[in-house]
């Protein structure tokens, strides 16, 4: 009984799952409320989402780190390309938005089929849009590339993965939804949707960089397999060659003789 009780009370000491939980979901609320911070300025936006997810990543994988020192590396490195990576999908943001009101318009008020047609086009492309913005700033906070190449990747992982996308877009756009009627639960929502997030994406990346690492193996070895017939082949024509200057040189020996 006492040994049970001591194995209980371990997991409640400073190196057990519940007081490391404790510290994990601190550190994600300070994260979450550094985030909202650097998010005021508005221009900040892309720069500040990059760091959270960058430290929130880190936090998933309890690599050693202090919350704001990672942030704020994140935020310096990405400024520029966080910048122009909002720059970008604000606008197509703003496109589909002006696209949707003008379809909706066309369809509602005169009864057009065609103005219905290219409402819901459009209202799926800014689904699109909306699983591409998730991933950009994700994306941005593992890999250093240009903003374009940025998104248009995202844009293929959007939808190489799409069972976490939906995940993703569920959790985070409909915790968003609940926050804006109960204001209060944003202090709750943003580092649970962080964690969430950062969860998903740290084995998405995970399953990415080892897939690569497998093709940058297999094309090594297939290099080896090619390289390897050409140093039997020549090692067969030296061996060849230096036959034939034997003989050349045994019949040689032979004339003088």
């Amino acid at each position: 009984m006492n040994v049970e009780w001591r194995y209980i009370m371990r997991g409640f000491g400073l190196d057990g799952k519940f007081f490391k939980g404790l510290t994990k979901a601190g550190d994600f609320l300070i994260l979450g409320l550094i985030t909202v911070i650097f998010c005021i300025p508005v221009i900040t936006i892309g720069a500040s989402l990059t760091a959270a997810f960058y430290a929130g990543m880190k936090l998933v994988k309890d690599e050693e780190n202090y919350v704001f020192k990672d942030f704020w590396k994140s935020f310096k490195t990405n400024f520029v390309q966080g910048l122009l990576v909002e720059l970008i999908m604000g606008v197509i943001g703003l496109l589909l938005f002006f696209d949707i009101r003008a379809c909706a318009y066309w369809a509602f008020s005169s009864g057009s089929m065609a103005g219905t047609i290219f409402m819901y086009a459009i209202a799926g492309c800014a689904l699109v849009w909306a699983g591409v913005l998730l991933y950009s700033f994700a994306v941005l906070s593992r890999y250093d590339d240009k903003a374009i190449t940025i998104v248009k990747n995202s844009l293929i992982l959007c939808v190489h993965h799409l069972p976490q996308t939906f995940i993703m877009m569920i959790a985070t756009y409909g915790l968003i939804l609940f926050s804006l009627k109960y204001f209060t639960a944003f202090i709750v929502t943003i580092p649970l949707i962080i964690y969430v997030d950062s969860f998903i994406f740290t084995r998405i990346f995970k399953s990415l960089e080892n897939t690569n690492d497998e093709r940058a193996r297999e094309a090594e070895k297939e290099k080896a397999e090619k390289t390897e017939p050409a140093k039997q082949h020549t090692a067969i024509e030296d061996t060849v060659d230096n036959t034939a200057v034997t003989l050349n040189d045994n019949q040689s020996d032979d004339s003088n003789n």
